[in-house]
């Protein structure tokens, strides 16, 4: 990208969520893109940030970024400012509910910037999000980690249930995030995409963002080899404790200690994670949906698909599918 100074400093800012696509966006595409002129997360940029969002009410940092993105302005004219900070919804274990005011941080911020928002329909959302807490935290059923007792979704009681991490399962903001941005950044700013259409439709997307990073063309891409495949159903039934259900698990706010952390918890879980994905699935990846029992997709199908219908809609507009 050559330097126009008529034009001002384009910020573009992928906002997540996790567990859609955000390697593919970050490795595949955006870390790519330096030959082209376009600044993908600078360092000094990304530190201050890391501790904005931290610590918001952190007025020295914040006066420090804003005299960062000043010069970015004034030095940068015509050039593409690219973050990738797919937590700035907030923490996805409890169903960012700091989402608005994450988002009216990053307005005080880069009220110019634009927005990318890539959503997935929470049923499979929330299934990813289990089977990846999986690799490093405790074993447990998905029942456990998605509150499922006594055939419905109740509420999260703890930060753990069992040992596991755990989340609100009918709670996910998946469009009031979208709504939130556009309400407070303006719809022009805010471009929403579902993982679907993404994973079927990567030309399309590539596209997109080309035009959304104001770039003439994007550069070769070197393919991403980098396989990222889940626990298979059959590893999670046989080394993570698929299908023990317990309609009362203990609730505990409390993390394990960092001595048993060190010396006991992560060399077991990482042990485990070795063997499921170097051993038993590289042998045979048998696979199936967890959420299939007891009702539970059904139950999040009828509460979400009114809510991510629209989104769908606007998704494949945007990409001019059919």
């Amino acid at each position: 990208m050559e330097q126009n100074s008529s034009k001002p400093l384009r910020i573009v800012v992928h906002i997540g969520l996790h567990k859609t696509a955000t390697r593919f966006f970050q490795n595949f595409v955006f870390a790519q893109l330096s030959g082209v002129g376009v600044m993908y997360n600078p360092p000094e940029v990304m530190a201050l940030l890391h501790a904005i969002y931290k610590s918001p009410g952190n007025a020295e940092k914040i006066q420090q970024l804003d005299n960062l993105l000043s010069r970015y302005r004034a030095d940068f004219s015509g050039q593409c400012l690219l973050i990738s900070k797919p937590d700035i919804p907030g923490e996805m274990y409890d169903a960012y509910p700091q989402f608005k005011d994450n988002l009216q941080l990053l307005y005080r911020l880069m009220p110019e910037a634009s927005l990318l928002y890539i959503c997935r329909h929470p049923a499979d959302w929330l299934q990813s999000a289990y089977r990846q807490s999986l690799v490093k935290g405790a074993a447990g059923p998905i029942e456990t980690f998605l509150n499922f007792r006594n055939g419905s979704f109740g509420a999260k009681q703890s930060v753990f249930a069992n040992g596991m991490r755990n989340l609100p399962a009918l709670a996910f903001p998946v469009s009031e995030i979208d709504e939130a941005g556009a309400a407070i950044f303006g719809r022009g700013q805010v471009t929403t995409l579902c993982f679907e259409h993404v994973r079927e439709n990567k030309e399309r997307v590539l596209e997109f963002l080309r035009e959304l990073l104001g770039l003439a063309a994007l550069p070769e891409l070197e393919p991403d080899r980098v396989k990222n495949r889940s626990f298979s159903a059959r590893a999670i039934q046989r080394f993570c404790e698929g299908d023990r259900i317990d309609d009362a698990p203990h609730q505990s706010d409390i993390e394990p200690g960092p001595l048993l952390w060190k010396w006991w918890l992560k060399p077991r879980r990482r042990l485990r994670a070795n063997l499921i994905k170097h051993v038993y699935d590289k042998r045979r990846y048998d696979d199936w949906d967890l959420l299939e029992r007891h009702g539970m997709r059904e139950q999040l199908m009828a509460h979400y698909d009114p809510q991510y219908q629209p989104l769908i809609t606007a998704s494949a507009n945007r990409l001019g599918l059919d």
